[in-house]
């Protein structure tokens, strides 16, 4: 079958040439982090422990998140960590009435946690681990995004793709897939097919390029750090800084957070806290 000119190659070369400019906006649009400033010795901001570890990880889903919501709980009096014994791994957690502060979605649903795994108000930090990995997936996708959408409420973060950078490969993704209608319609006019069969399966492969294009600019991309979390983030950092050189913070135990508050919360937000010690990561595995 001889192929007109402007056909034999249509539909990869303008797939091609659309994904390198789809590669060159995520490239140009890939989250960064600022310099830290001088080093902080108090909290730079408000923002909770969960945002500031998704801030510093470059808004990719860290365990150390869930971890530093679920000790911030603690230091706020929504819930008690005690540990009986020697080991660690012996700590229980208790529901507690808190300090009154409203709660966001995310840390709502760390406590409805807690909560449905109690017995007598109780609970081992073991006993919180996930048996299903499609529950935990869930479970953790749920909490991702509601920490985003509270970054975004900030306005500390924003999609990664802008509207007009969305739209503009949206508006080029058109090209290829009119030049695969063209291409359906010009095979299935050779192979004699009728009109109403080469209009029908045109539109389909066009539509299948246009949608497999859709969505990949629609996916949920990492998000990027807007002018004020990028200020921002550089605050924290230097405030990590000034965790990373106190002693003492990498012999912390869950239960400490009696004694040290809400510092241990951000301590395990900005990666801080050794591996080990991470509550949810090696205690509770999502």
């Amino acid at each position: 079958m001889d192929w007109p000119p402007f056909l034999q190659l249509s539909v990869p070369v303008t797939l091609a040439v659309w994904a390198l400019l789809t590669a060159a906006a995520l490239w140009r649009s890939r989250p960064r982090l600022p310099e830290p400033g001088e080093t902080l010795s108090t909290p730079p901001g408000e923002e909770p422990p969960a945002v500031v570890s998704l801030m510093v990880n470059r808004w990719r889903p860290d365990e150390d998140a869930i971890d530093s919501t679920l000790l911030d709980l603690a230091a706020r009096g929504f819930l008690e960590l005690r540990q009986p014994g020697e080991d660690p791994a012996e700590t229980t957690v208790r529901m507690r009435k808190g300090d009154g502060r409203s709660l966001t979605p995310y840390e709502q649903q760390v406590l409805d946690r807690v909560n449905q795994l109690s017995v007598n108000g109780e609970a081992s930090l073991t006993s919180l681990a996930f048996r299903s990995w499609t529950e935990a997936r869930r479970w953790r996708g749920a909490f991702y995004r509601a920490v985003i959408d509270e970054a975004r409420t900030r306005g500390l973060s924003q999609r990664r793709l802008s509207r007009p950078t969305r739209r503009t490969l949206l508006g080029a993704a058109v090209v290829p897939s009119g030049f695969m209608f063209a291409t359906w319609m010009w095979a299935s006019f050779k192979l004699h097919a009728n009109l109403a069969d080469q209009i029908t399966g045109s539109l389909m492969a066009a539509g299948a390029v246009f949608l497999i294009l859709y969505f990949a600019v629609e996916l949920r991309w990492s998000d990027q750090l807007t002018p004020e979390g990028t200020r921002t983030a550089g605050e924290w950092l230097a405030y990590r800084a000034h965790l990373v050189a106190m002693e003492g913070v990498k012999d912390l135990a869950p239960a400490d957070v009696a004694s040290w508050g809400r510092e241990m919360a951000f301590a395990s937000a900005l990666g801080v806290l050794p591996t080990e010690e991470a509550l949810m990561r090696s205690k509770v595995s999502l």
